[in-house]
């Protein structure tokens, strides 16, 4: 087995194979790209990964941020690893090289991270929140803003974060009470308290620029009052150079189930009057800003949720390859036999393999629809591809960090008691993947955004888009000897799924109440059906492949593991969500008759 972080070959085959990386390199943008490159900056990450970022990652657990003074320090050993992360140039290497960084194909860049946060969530934490803090000022900043925080931002030396919690407003964006007050220089004094703040405070970098939104006064309240400000931990002056401390102070950490080595900070701002923020965008519109972070950080979660997951997978086929119990199946005696010869084990493998390998796909195919969107020049392919990321974003942070969770928790299954124990890194994955379901939003939000938003959008285009990409991959499959029935099941499960999808439409305009019982649901049915697409579509690319004739056995053995992955999702997981529409389509509306009373202690 090589690493235990990420299949490869898994991922190469969903990179070339299937999703076809190459046609990126006909675009001006990625010309310099080839798969030599490709293949560079696959092997650079995982020595990186595999040889820093992994080693260090229990000793950060045991250790954890410490908070004393008013001052995070990290564990010592993430301060060498962070730097030649830096130095490799991973901070932002989806960037212009104007700005430093490589321009890489967003779909490379995503693997490489998956890599990272397999390796070591706490640490990479750090860099994917200092990452969408600068995109935001590329986006909505000033030239002078750019010129002042992007360079050090995508450098690594100024780290980011996202301040948006308070603590009575959590989920309710709405109910934020910090406030900003305009100042005669165009600057604004800001005053207010933060928590739960990824990244808040931290000796890893030279700074730390907060995106913090608060309230102007005199705007209204709720989300259409509120304004985003840049809020840098220490002031940077016009040349670069660094100023006074701003009156950012952080009054204390979190201590955690896990994520133990990333800080989770509660913060004062303003509190000796002498805290200065700039504004971001537009006034008012701090919500629309903001949410630019959120959405990118939204996918990012659900590649740190899979690729623990993916780990967590890993580790448990090594064990049960090498733990050795009992005989053989139907055998009364004979030799132990490793644990992978039982059946349930077997299927508990099957199962993290099916959810690991189909949620990154799918989290690749949105990386390259992020692309397109962005080097396409018909407004309808952009619309396209938009939609669909739109779409999709609540299925990749909801199924990659619900699934990864739950891959986690079956890899501490197999392993059985050893998995319970901290000797063994299935333990630590659980506990540091909890959280993913929660950061960004909660699962329950996405499935929100899902059934309230994404799938009545611009008359329902959003929905019709993908709909139409998974019946192509259908189509495809059908012509594929070996796997057109299972393509024809996949079909009737789309079928119903669009039938179900109407009928919630019409009843979130007479009951929204009880149609947003069934949200969370709706989401689970959509993820597996994401998935099965994802599966299916390998599935037609192993099997033409094969038909071609594998070049080595390897080959043969892994094209059909391919097409064994997807047949068995289809077959023994997919149907599963038949039961959860019947109930939908059934609507009982009993729900409606119980209320907080009946919740009897």
């Amino acid at each position: 087995m090589g690493n235990k972080l990420m299949d490869l070959r898994d991922a190469r085959f969903a990179l070339y194979d299937q999703l076809k990386i190459s046609d990126l390199f006909e675009y001006e943008r990625f010309s310099d790209y080839s798969e030599d490159i490709v293949e560079m900056s696959i092997d650079t990450a995982e020595k990186l990964a595999v040889g820093e970022y992994y080693p260090i990652n229990a000793a950060g657990d045991k250790t954890g941020a410490h908070f004393e003074n008013g001052k995070v320090t990290l564990p010592e050993e993430f301060h060498a690893a962070y730097a030649k992360f830096c130095e490799g140039g991973w901070t932002a290497p989806g960037e212009d090289y104007d700005w430093g960084g490589q321009q890489m194909p967003t779909m490379l860049n995503y693997l490489t991270q998956m890599l990272f946060f397999a390796a070591n969530q706490s640490l990479m934490v750090y860099t994917c929140l200092t990452h969408s803090a600068g995109k935001v000022i590329d986006l909505y900043g000033t030239e002078e803003q750019k010129k002042k925080y992007l360079e050090p931002i995508w450098a690594g030396t100024y780290g980011g974060c996202m301040d948006i919690t308070e603590a009575e407003a959590g989920s309710d964006v709405g109910a934020i009470s910090a406030k900003a007050t305009l100042n005669e220089d165009g600057t604004y004094s800001i005053k207010g308290n933060k928590m739960f703040i990824s990244q808040g405070d931290t000796d890893l970098t030279e700074n730390i620029i907060h995106i913090l939104l608060a309230r102007i006064e005199g705007d209204p309240e709720g989300t259409k009052g509120l304004s985003c400000f840049i809020v840098p931990k220490i002031r940077v002056n016009d040349d670069g150079s660094l100023g006074e401390d701003n009156d950012v102070v952080c009054t204390g950490i979190e201590h955690k189930m896990g994520m133990k080595g990333s800080a989770t900070a509660s913060l004062a701002y303003g509190d000796n009057g002498a805290c200065i923020g700039e504004l971001i965008g537009e006034r008012c519109r701090g919500i629309v800003t903001m949410f630019h972070m959120m959405n990118e950080q939204r996918i990012v979660v659900g590649m740190e949720g899979i690729s623990m997951g993916s780990s967590a997978y890993l580790h448990a086929l090594d064990f049960a390859r090498e733990r050795k119990q009992g005989v053989a199946f139907g055998q009364k005696t004979g030799p132990q036999v490793p644990i992978i010869e039982h059946p349930d084990v077997r299927r508990n493998l099957l199962w993290m393999k099916s959810y690991t390998e189909g949620i990154r796909a799918l989290i690749f195919y949105v990386a390259k629809c992020l692309d397109l969107k962005e080097l396409a020049e018909d407004e309808d392919e952009r619309r396209k591809y938009g939609d669909l990321v739109e779409i999709l974003t609540p299925l990749c942070k909801s199924g990659g960090s619900d699934k990864g969770f739950d891959a986690c928790v079956t890899a501490v299954q197999v392993l059985g008691g050893y998995g319970y124990c901290q000797e063994y890194y299935v333990e630590q994955l659980a506990r540091d993947c909890k959280i993913t379901s929660i950061y960004e939003g909660t699962n329950g939000i996405q499935a929100n955004d899902l059934l309230g938003r994404k799938i009545v959008m611009r008359d329902g285009s959003a929905f019709d888009a993908l709909v139409s990409e998974i019946r192509a991959a259908i189509e495809t499959a059908k012509g594929v000897d070996g796997i057109a029935s299972y393509a024809a099941d996949t079909e009737a499960i789309l079928t119903r799924f669009i039938e179900i999808t109407e009928l919630l439409r019409t009843q979130l305009k007479e009951n929204g109440f009880l149609t947003y019982a069934w949200a969370t649901p709706y989401l689970n049915i959509a993820e597996d059906i994401a998935v099965a697409w994802m599966l299916l579509s390998q599935a037609s690319v192993a099997q033409e492949k094969l038909a071609a004739g594998a070049d080595t056995e390897d080959d043969k053995v892994f094209l059909e593991s391919k097409i064994a992955t997807a047949k068995y999702f289809i077959s023994a997981i997919l149907p599963q969500v038949t039961g959860r529409m019947d109930a939908i389509e059934r609507n009982d509306d009993v729900f409606l008759s119980v209320d907080a009373a009946h919740f009897i202690d």
